[in-house]
């Protein structure tokens, strides 16, 4: 489904990588086609990424540490 948008997404905007950058391809619906699967596979990578880094922040900053701290509250188990 996400390589349909993104194809679909390069489609509507007449998009072609390739024809930018002077790459030749055997047709300009290939560029197309593929310059799609490129956004993709670029916004799939930048997805992890992110998810990536926001786990890392999750990880150095414990939000329940921080409120028993702030409030201070014990522990009590």
């Amino acid at each position: 489904m996400l390589v349909a948008r993104g194809v679909g997404a390069a489609w509507l905007m007449n998009l072609n990588l390739f024809g930018i950058w002077s790459i030749p391809v055997r047709n300009s619906d290939v560029g197309v086609t593929l310059t799609g699967i490129i956004l993709v596979g670029v916004a799939y990578f930048w997805r992890e990424i992110l998810g990536m880094f926001g786990g890392l922040y999750r990880k150095y900053t414990d939000e329940a540490k921080l409120m028993e701290h702030s409030e201070t509250l014990r522990r009590v188990a």
